[in-house]
């Protein structure tokens, strides 16, 4: 049997569908979390900034469910706990990445939109990073 066999059989291991249950179930999560953040701004914003704040919104979750890829993927692989940590760096640093791409797409607009835009952004990642704390917590003990 070659090493590449291996390392196909292990992707479907139990540990690795448990892993990426996990995953999805995240990702659900972090779904009906950004649903009813969507919810409230519809409710609270001028019709004009909701869709710059569903942009920030939609960006917020799809970092938040890569950067919880990150750490199951990292999990499922054993990797140790420094290399753990670079997986939760990596998602830091995704996230940097993406506001400052928010930032200069919002460059030029009326300085409404782009609060509109980088505020839901921000307030997004803060409350996502909850799911990615728990899949900390899992990891760390």
């Amino acid at each position: 049997m070659s090493r590449r066999d291996l390392r196909l059989g292990s992707i479907f291991s139990s540990e690795a569908r448990n892993s990426l249950r996990q995953l999805a179930l995240s990702a659900i999560e972090g779904a009906v979390l950004t649903a009813a953040a969507a919810l409230a701004l519809w409710w609270k914003l001028e019709a004009g900034l909701f869709r710059p704040a569903l942009v920030g919104l939609a960006a917020a979750f799809g970092v938040s469910t890569l950067s919880v890829a990150l750490l199951v993927f990292a999990r499922l692989h054993k990797v140790p706990f420094g290399g753990f940590m670079k997986a939760f760096g990596a998602g830091v640093a995704l996230r940097a990445a993406v506001l400052a791409a928010l930032m200069a797409a919002g460059y030029g607009t009326p300085w409404k939109t782009q609060g509109a835009l980088l505020a839901s952004y921000t307030l997004g990642v803060l409350f996502l990073l909850l799911l990615e704390y728990r899949q900390l917590v899992r990891n760390t003990g």
